[in-house]
């Protein structure tokens, strides 16, 4: 439980500054894609770092701002869909968005670590913990809302990570 409970820590922290970092980025140079980039790449990097391997780290990086960046892109297109297209609830958005953003940072993160095993594990808990942190949105200032999505979402991604990583060992 150890390593999980490490793994966990690290994706919090990492997805967490990466979020604040990230949401001050698209506040003060009104940039969304390099601020979601930077916001899955540092928390990819964070659970490379939790592995403590430098490569790993890089390839985690690479995943995790492909990931957020396109599940967003991915996110607000889905959304569109089912809320404008087809008239749905306009609540249920934040619950799509996080799923779909989640699940494609999970995904990404596994191809990044070769993990084929694990990549239903950790896009299902990439699709729980942002669907949870999208959630949690109140309107919040964009650096402290991405912080927020980051502590939550990072804290699945890592202890998944981290139950991965302890299977592998052992």
């Amino acid at each position: 439980m150890k390593i999980v409970t490490k793994f966990a820590v690290w994706g919090a922290i990492g997805f967490g500054v990466g979020g604040a970092i990230g949401g001050a980025v698209m506040l003060a140079f009104n940039a969304p894609a390099i601020g979601m980039s930077l916001f899955g790449a540092i928390g990819g990097a964070a659970l490379g770092l939790a592995l403590k391997h430098r490569k790993r780290a890089v390839f985690l990086a690479l995943a995790g701002a492909i990931g957020l960046l396109g599940g967003q892109l991915l996110a607000f297109g889905v959304e569109y869909f089912i809320v404008v297209e087809h008239g749905l609830l306009s609540s249920v958005a934040p619950l799509i968005s996080g799923t779909v953003m989640g699940a494609i940072v999970g995904a990404l993160l596994a191809l990044a670590l070769k993990d084929w095993k694990g990549m239903g594990l950790l896009a299902l808990a990439g699709a729980i913990g942002f669907s949870i942190a999208m959630l949690s949105h109140q309107g919040a200032w964009q650096e402290t809302q991405l912080a927020i999505w980051g502590l939550i979402g990072g804290t699945f991604l890592g202890a998944a990570s981290g139950y991965l990583e302890k299977r592998r060992a052992g």
